[in-house]
């Protein structure tokens, strides 16, 4: 018994890093696709674009399966195309590849969408998170290393993963599979997943292709420097996406929305990234055994505001704080805001991924480059306030919408109980 909940543990920790390995890695290409300066091939054909079919595919899949064997089906064909795409060339290779991440994530949430599956779900977000954070080193290495390695090495990675996760897929039966699937209480309870599962995925995409217009525009005017501010929507999106998931479903988009403005530092080594991932299983043991939603949201609101520190002579502050203690707060969070429905869980794992734009940014070219180096010393700029304050607020403001959340389901709660 203990070694099949092993197993079960390791199938969908597997499950989710190799599709979300999936989905972040890029495929080498031989062309370029570019129409004009609108760049179109960003919603057509870049990364972002595998990203946004990946998440709806995956929440649609976690939404719509009525049994364990429809999971399970969903998971093997996605293991079969994404091992295609990886042997052999194909036209839309990119969307394949997608189409197959989306699959094998949403039968994995599916798999473990019971109410009593909150340990699962759990080992469903750490292999997330742990794809997210170590697919750059993994790309990373294939550039330092290119006269070492060849170009396809990462794809014979993914297959060895591959493998090892349908192997374990058969061997560990989460659940019997004829067991039916937890679905939402409603048509229209299915329905607000579904519109948040294609909304929130699309309006990352549509930022995303805005902010490379806005860089790729950089100089027309002659400016060579401006700011981003648009981003900004992703606070009400995601808030507004919690809301309307049903009950306290959404409550782990919140969760993703603290990742997101928390996280102030810029990509990690490879030795530091594991290290994350310890931290972020540390994380969720300690929300798993004393769940603590507002304490870990405090603590990254306060992780968030050491960005203030950034290329200053604090800088080791900040590194710190965003290599030490937000794996573990992170962690903490979303253990503690589960059990969730499916849907909701394959939202939350994605929405990091695909709604990969900046909260807020400056960007552009110095008027000059010192001659000499100067030692940095702790004078933060007024936009380096301004930055800080969006991240500790985006931080804040989803911690007081989960507060609105859990007193609007005491409430409909106590109702319910009065008319009984």
């Amino acid at each position: 018994m203990i070694a099949r909940r092993i197993l079960a543990h390791l199938t969908v920790l597997l499950g989710a890093f190799a599709a979300v390995w999936a989905m972040t890695v890029t495929t080498p290409r031989t062309f370029a696709y570019v129409a004009g300066g609108d760049r179109i091939d960003v919603l057509l054909d870049s990364a972002a674009t595998a990203a946004t079919i990946s998440a709806v595919v995956a929440a649609v899949v976690a939404t719509t399966c009525t049994g364990k064997r429809t999971a399970y089906v969903a998971a093997g064909f996605g293991i079969f195309l994404l091992a295609a795409v990886s042997l052999f060339a194909f036209i839309g290779q990119l969307h394949i590849r997608a189409i197959a991440a989306g699959l094998i994530l949403g039968g994995c949430a599916a798999l473990i969408g019971s109410r009593d599956h909150r340990t699962l779900q759990s080992a469903l977000i750490v292999g997330a998170i742990a794809g997210i954070v170590l697919v750059r080193p993994i790309e990373a290495s294939r550039t330092r290393y290119r006269d070492y390695i060849t170009d396809d090495m990462p794809q014979t990675y993914l297959l060895i993963a591959l493998v090892v996760f349908a192997i374990l897929l058969v061997a560990s039966q989460i659940g019997n599979s004829s067991d039916p699937v937890e679905a939402s209480d409603s048509v229209e309870g299915r329905s607000r997943v579904l519109l948040v599962a294609i909304a929130v995925p699309i309006a990352g995409l549509v930022l995303y292709w805005m902010f490379e217009r806005s860089v790729d525009s950089l100089g027309a005017g002659g400016a060579m420097q401006d700011r981003w501010l648009t981003g900004l929507v992703v606070i009400p999106l995601l808030v507004g996406a919690a809301f309307v998931l049903p009950g306290l479903t959404g409550t782990v988009v919140l969760a993703a929305l603290a990742f997101l403005a928390s996280m102030t530092a810029g990509s990690l080594g490879f030795p530091t990234a594991l290290l994350f991932v310890a931290l972020i299983v540390v994380g969720a043991l300690v929300g798993w055994r004393r769940p603590s939603p507002l304490i870990a949201l405090g603590v990254l609101a306060v992780v968030a505001a050491t960005g203030v520190f950034a290329e200053s002579s604090l800088e080791d502050v900040q590194l710190a704080a965003n290599t030490l203690v937000l794996p573990v707060a992170v962690g903490v969070l979303y253990a503690s805001l589960l059990p969730t429905s499916a849907p909701a869980a394959a939202i939350a794992v994605t929405t990091p991924i695909c709604v990969s734009v900046p909260i807020v940014a400056e960007y552009g070219w110095t008027a000059y480059t010192p001659l000499t180096s100067i030692e940095p010393t702790f004078s933060p700029s007024t936009w380096v306030w301004t930055s800080t304050a969006v991240g500790v607020g985006s931080v804040l403001a989803a911690g007081a919408a989960l507060m609105v959340l859990r007193a609007r389901r005491s409430g409909s709660d106590s109702s319910s109980s009065a008319r009984t």
